[in-house]
């Protein structure tokens, strides 16, 4: 017998076993591995796509509110334009010509012969949102309450800051669970705010006004105001233009009546 017929040859039978022993540890590590992803990242992952579905069907939620700056200066009070009045409230416009000023369903409308038009809704007929969130005892007012909680919101416009500002880009697989699930709740909201106009949002403040502007101006296309004074009320306007005319409105107009908005004092109502 040669030296090469005793060589011990290993059973195809026990090659086979091994090989599925192998194939079976590889399994178990992954399925081990995939369960303490989920354990620490499904939540997330889950509400990570969701947001993006959400998204794909509403792409106003991607948006979040730009700065617009500061009028270069505060409205003088013998400056050119017209000084607008409703609900004890005033606000200035750049605009000289006639106007026509009539009120129905909680809101006013400025018509001027050049065909500017400007909305403001009665300040009294603005829900507070926040104070709603925090009397109610509904499991959705509830979840809400904590995220304000959390985030040390004290102001309506505190409120509708940080739930315009959520967007799907801010949530992640990997975020912290609460993380996660705030973000979440905030984008529902988002979504149940809607968008007053479009497209586009931003955000200003000027000095005693702060608040948001929804849409951009431009022919044929309205832009909406949401302003807080420092007396935490919350005032609506929309701006925009009569069908058929060529009248322009610009961001400096509107920008120029979000500053102004004031309420009146007593004696001169």
């Amino acid at each position: 017998m040669t030296p090469a017929d005793s060589t011990t040859e290993i059973p195809p039978a026990e090659t086979e076993n091994a090989g599925s022993a192998r194939g079976t540890l590889v399994w178990v590590a992954v399925l081990a591995l995939v369960a303490i992803y989920c354990l620490q990242f499904g939540l997330q992952t889950l509400l990570w796509i969701e947001s993006h579905h959400w998204a794909a069907v509403n792409p106003d939620l991607a948006e979040v509110p730009q700065p617009l700056p500061a009028p270069i200066s505060a409205p003088a009070a013998d400056s050119k334009g017209a000084v607008l009045k409703a609900y004890d409230y005033e606000f200035q416009v750049p605009w000289t010509g006639k106007y026509k000023q009539s009120s129905e369903m909680a809101t006013t409308q400025f018509r001027f012969d050049s065909g500017q038009i400007v909305i403001l809704f009665d300040p009294e007929a603005q829900l507070d949102v926040l104070r709603g969130i925090r009397t109610s005892k509904s499991q959705e007012y509830l979840n809400f309450a904590e995220v304000l909680e959390s985030q040390n919101v004290d102001s309506n416009h505190g409120l509708f800051g940080i739930v315009y500002a959520a967007s799907p880009s801010k949530v992640s697989p990997f975020m912290q669970q609460s993380d996660a699930q705030r973000m979440n709740v905030l984008l529902l909201w988002k979504l149940s705010f809607g968008m007053d106009a479009r497209p586009g949002i931003y955000s200003f403040d000027f000095g005693k006004n702060r608040g948001f502007q929804f849409g951009s101006p431009a022919p044929g296309r309205p832009v909406a105001l949401r302003v807080f004074d420092d007396q935490g009320q919350q005032l609506r306007m929309i701006f925009t233009t009569a069908a058929g005319s060529a009248a322009q409105i610009t961001q400096g107009d509107i920008s120029l009546a979000a500053q102004s908005l004031k309420s009146i004092p007593l004696l001169e109502r």
